[in-house]
């Protein structure tokens, strides 16, 4: 028994210590486990989805992660990617490239964000055009379209100028948010006419030379060609160094919505700067005040924009969700992202050259941002929950003290627990705005307070609940027989039973889901069917590249002990989905990952974790409110002897259930 409580609390302890990423040069990772990272592009990579990625995830002044995956190239020749690869990175240009510009000239007094554009650009100047300011064109609310016809750019600047202003109001100005390459065309020219300077050589004197970026050019040298990944074929000539976006290229690669090129670490130091309040190395380069307007919320951006920066917006959904309130980020088309928290001083930068070398890949850079982001943001932004596997030697190792204890005899103090949902509550169900929610749950999944999670994510802004799965016993948790479908009478959605004709969630079932979030409370025992519930619906979600979301919960009986046999791979059933132990020592957001891991299923998973918790806390000292999570366990003790009388129940032997 010693020997196989030593082995038990050495498996848990892997399972649950975050492992220490390898270290690459100017690495400082700590106790941070990327390996979420790693899994996610290699695979991505591995898939063919994507030809390489860089990743680089730091904070402050560190860098806790910067690495490179797959290849910078397919054509003509494989070359393998590397962390200074220089990438087209798109629509980043907005943020980081046109949008400081305009700032700097507020800050200097030589533009007025609500001016009309009309008194920097002649073009403009009629009245019809007065309601256009420089704020809404920052903020995509100035009643333009979000691509100006090829024919409107193709003689350059001036000329560009006076096309554009032919172009009629898809709305009125102030009144809506619309996503436009056009209004930042016009400010690329705003801070022209302003500076004197053409965009790229005003941001080489405010930015680029001052901040040592070496990499970061509209238009790469030839000396730096074999570093620079290149995009797709373009009239049978493929691209390299030239910019992918047609309208930039017409513009001879100088445009304030596209054209800039750069690195995963020249991007971070504009990161730094901007976290540091515009100051780099003791250098001023901005304000602190310029920097807390660019990133104030706008309203004329329907409060899903700041100035040039997506905060909430349906383009940031792939970000946004795994990061906390208040981040600010952008995307681009060639699959790059870039996305910073300032109240952490957290950021992650995401460069890809998806479209290399025949274009596509949309919806697969898609799910490889969602599964990176949803990585760096579980180990970013929520405190990590540590294993402390105890003596391996000596009289403890049989177990720690409490072990000994009979559940409801506390000796840990007990402190106030919070699940995956109060978490997701608390940050005001953001990871889900946007979302059509397929909810699977039933009556342990309330939050802290009693409330039912398929109230709170119905009554939640900007979330629909499309479709409600119940796992065995039905959404009660009373029913001992197969449970039919039904609709729950309070938000009148679908229940669709995953205990009765069929046992895994259906693509009709699936239908119009665009995330599976999954909340119910286990008891820790291998075979206990809501495992393979969670089983069965991560590997239908993969089918139907739908992301599932699990909100942890605790362990009841602990997660301190590992015990018992592992199953038989060839004995896998409805109540054995996967060869663990009988008692698990796993919340059910372990269990996640881990089956998720093992069995390779290429789900994008993310686990909400729990706040709080501490893996030698039984239930009852969680402060959190007990459901009877099945008819037959209906007290912490029935959910302990179950972990051992269950492994009889299918032997000759009563276990006295009638």
């Amino acid at each position: 028994m010693l020997v196989a409580r030593v082995v038990g609390v050495t498996l848990l302890a892997m399972l649950a210590l975050p492992a220490l990423a390898i270290a690459r040069p100017g690495e400082v990772s700590g106790l941070l486990d990327f390996s979420g990272i790693d899994e996610a592009a290699k695979e991505a990579v591995a898939s063919g989805e994507i030809p390489g990625v860089v990743v680089l995830v730091g904070r402050g002044d560190a860098i806790l992660l910067q690495r490179a995956y797959g290849s910078r190239r397919l054509l003509p020749s494989p070359a393998p990617m590397t962390v200074d690869t220089i990438f087209d990175i798109a629509s980043l240009t907005k943020p980081v490239g046109t949008t400081l510009a305009v700032m700097a000239l507020v800050e200097r007094g030589s533009i007025k964000l609500d001016a009309p554009v009309g008194q920097y650009l002649k073009e403009f100047s009629g009245k019809q055009f007065d309601e256009i300011t420089i704020r809404r064109l920052l903020t995509h609310s100035a009643g333009l379209g979000e691509t100006p016809p090829n024919a409107t750019v193709a003689r350059g600047f001036p000329a560009a100028v006076r096309e554009l202003a032919k172009l009629p109001l898809e709305y009125p100005p102030g009144s809506a948010f619309q996503y436009s390459d056009t209004g930042f065309i016009l400010l690329g020219e705003v801070v022209h006419r302003v500076s004197g300077a053409p965009l790229d050589r005003y941001m080489e004197h405010i930015l680029f030379r001052p901040l040592g970026l070496k990499d970061t050019t509209f238009r790469p040298k030839t000396s730096v060609m074999p570093r620079v990944a290149p995009t797709e074929f373009a009239n049978g000539h493929l691209l390299r160094g030239e910019v992918h976006d047609p309208r930039a290229r017409l513009l001879g690669g100088v445009a304030g919505h596209a054209g800039m090129f750069s690195t995963a670490a020249d991007l971070a130091r504009i990161c730094r700067m901007l976290l540091n309040g515009g100051m780099f190395d003791g250098q001023r380069l901005l304000d602190a005040a310029t920097v807390r307007t660019m990133w104030a919320v706008a309203p004329d951006g329907r409060g899903t924009r700041t100035l040039g920066w997506d905060v909430t917006s349906s383009y940031s959904r792939t970000m946004a969700p795994f990061f906390p309130e208040g981040s600010v980020g952008h995307l681009g088309f060639t699959g790059t992202a870039l996305w910073i928290d300032p109240p952490t001083r957290s950021y992650m930068i995401i460069l890809s050259n998806r479209v290399h070398p025949y274009g596509g890949g949309a919806s697969k850079i898609r799910d490889l941002r969602i599964r990176l982001a949803a990585a760096a943001g579980a180990q970013l932004f929520q405190p990590p929950v540590v294993a402390d596997p105890g003596p391996t030697s000596g009289p403890a190792a049989d177990g720690p003290a409490q072990e000994n204890r009979l559940p409801g005899e506390a000796t840990l103090p007990p402190e106030r627990v919070l699940t995956g949902l109060d978490v997701l509550a608390d940050q005001k169900f953001s990871m889900l705005l946007g979302h059509s929610v397929g909810l699977v749950t039933n009556q342990t999944g309330v939050d802290s307070r009693g409330r039912r999670a398929i109230d709170l994510i119905a009554g939640a802004p900007g979330v629909r609940l499309q479709a409600i799965f119940s796992p065995e016993h039905g959404l009660t948790g009373l029913v001992d027989a197969d449970v039919p479908h039904g609709v729950d009478p309070a938000t009148g959605r679908p229940i669709w039973s995953l205990y009765g004709a069929t046992r895994r969630p259906t693509p009709a079932m699936l239908k119009d889901v665009t995330v599976v979030v999954f909340d119910v409370q286990d008891v820790g025992v291998r075979y206990y069917t809501y495992l393979t519930t969670l089983v069965y619906v991560m590997e239908e979600a993969a089918k139907q590249r739908i992301p599932v979301l699990v909100l942890d919960r605790p362990n009841p009986i602990t997660g301190r002990v590992v015990e018992g046999p592992l199953m038989d791979p060839d004995l896998q059933s409805f109540t054995s989905p996967h060869p663990i132990p009988v008692r698990t020592g796993l919340t059910i957001g372990e269990f996640a990952r881990l089956a998720a891991a093992e069995r390779k299923i290429p789900v994008s998973l993310t686990v909400v974790p729990l706040v709080g918790w501490q893996r030698e806390r039984w239930y009852d000292e969680t402060r959190l409110p007990w459901v009877n999570p099945s008819p037959n366990i209906r007290s912490l003790t029935q959910a302990l002897l179950y972990s051992g009388i269950g492994l009889l129940e299918a032997t000759n032997l009563s276990v006295g259930r009638g």
